[in-house]
């Protein structure tokens, strides 16, 4: 309360100078007790006012100073409390506001708060760099009506930098060097990649799926997974120690052997009547392989989109609990404040910062991805 209070004095004294001054354009007005709610708790200050010469205009110094004109909440807890309900549901971040401090904050208006933050966090957290190597992947969470689900989109730089986050839109149409996905459609129609990897471990699992559908034993589903994945993980492994020992050759020799023992498997599939499993693996052979071909040009990607898979578990841990219902905008806002967070702390930060102290917001330094 001090501290406002001197502030208070010195916004005053800016504007109206020594008392009975008449050579500054506002003069000192009345005043009145003001309650404003803080991370430290409930304060209650004299609050002064001042009115200008020209038009007999009253204002509070502090309040534009605050940012708490017409409100009962300061920034900083503004921001604690949209941070809070990232981590926990909104009913959840009331009792804990409220037991750290005494004050009861009800879980609408902390809602409020996450409407108010989030939209300007992601556009913050916005990029202008040239995509490379970008990972794509989606989920569902529920939305407000029973059996509607909430289509999320996410898009994620190889360093960890969330490219792009959608609710229930389409997928944002662009170009890339280098797509890793599971072969969602929409992601790969809309994103021009001039390199897909199919991320091999959705690979397997697709494939496993297609012979339970097309109604082979699980004996035999067993034994055709083996296969895929020795043939599969031996490449991995190669290219990890063909590259350390710099034998080009011999990778690019793995390669084409990859190939053809995954194309055999394909053609054994299809003489069993497994035709959508043998279709599956001659159409993506080739790009569940590139990460290898990458590597004999001195280039790594990953081989698996582990790291998205990651992010989206971050999702899961806010959004998916049985009882959660969210709308649209609702969900993209609270989704916003955790991914930025999860992905850019260092970009998260400065923002808070930035907010709380209600100054403008630059991008400095580079960003940390300390969680991937």
């Amino acid at each position: 309360m001090r501290l406002i209070e001197e502030r208070q004095e010195e916004l005053i004294l800016e504007l109206c100078g020594p008392k009975y001054s008449r050579s500054h354009p506002y003069k000192r007005g009345g005043s009145y007790t003001k309650t404003l709610v803080t991370s430290l708790g409930t304060v209650r200050f004299k609050l002064k006012r001042v009115t200008r010469r020209t038009d007999d205009k009253t204002s509070s110094p502090i309040l534009d100073a605050l940012d708490v004109k017409r409100r009962k909440y300061a920034r900083d807890v503004r921001m604690k409390l949209a941070e809070f309900a990232s981590k926990m549901s909104y009913n959840d971040s009331s009792l804990e506001f409220e037991t750290a401090t005494g004050v009861h904050v009800p879980k609408r208006t902390i809602h409020s708060f996450v409407q108010e933050i989030a939209p300007p966090l992601l556009e913050a957290n916005k990029t202008a760099d040239e995509l490379g190597v970008v990972l794509g992947d989606s989920t569902e969470v529920r939305g407000l009506e029973s059996k509607e689900m909430n289509n999320v989109h996410i898009l994620l730089s190889e360093g960890g930098e969330l490219l792009h986050l959608g609710v229930n839109g389409e997928w944002p149409s662009s170009e890339a060097g280098i797509l890793i996905s599971d072969n969602e459609p929409g992601l790969t129609n809309a994103v021009k990649a001039e390199r897909k990897q199919l991320c091999i471990l959705h690979a397997l699992k697709y494939l496993l799926f297609t012979l339970w559908e097309e109604g082979m034993s699980k004996e035999d589903r067993i034994e055709v997974e083996k296969a895929v994945k020795q043939t599969l993980f031996t490449l991995v492994n190669s290219t990890k120690k063909h590259l350390k020992d710099k034998y080009k050759e011999r990778l690019k020799t793995r390669i084409e052997n990859t190939l053809v023992e995954l194309y055999e498997i394909a053609d054994k599939l299809g003489e069993r009547g497994c035709t959508k499993a043998s279709t599956f693996i001659i159409r993506n052979a080739r790009f569940m392989v590139t990460f290898a071909e990458l590597a004999l040009e001195d280039v790594q990607i990953p081989y698996t989109t582990n790291k998205i898979e990651r992010l989206m578990g971050e999702i899961s841990k806010r959004c998916k609990h049985k009882w959660m219902h969210w709308s649209t905008e609702g969900l993209r806002n609270i989704l916003t404040i955790v991914l930025v967070r999860y992905t850019n702390e260092q970009l998260y930060n400065q923002f808070k910062n930035a907010y709380i102290h209600n100054g403008p917001f630059t991008k400095t330094g580079t960003a940390q991805k300390a969680n991937l």
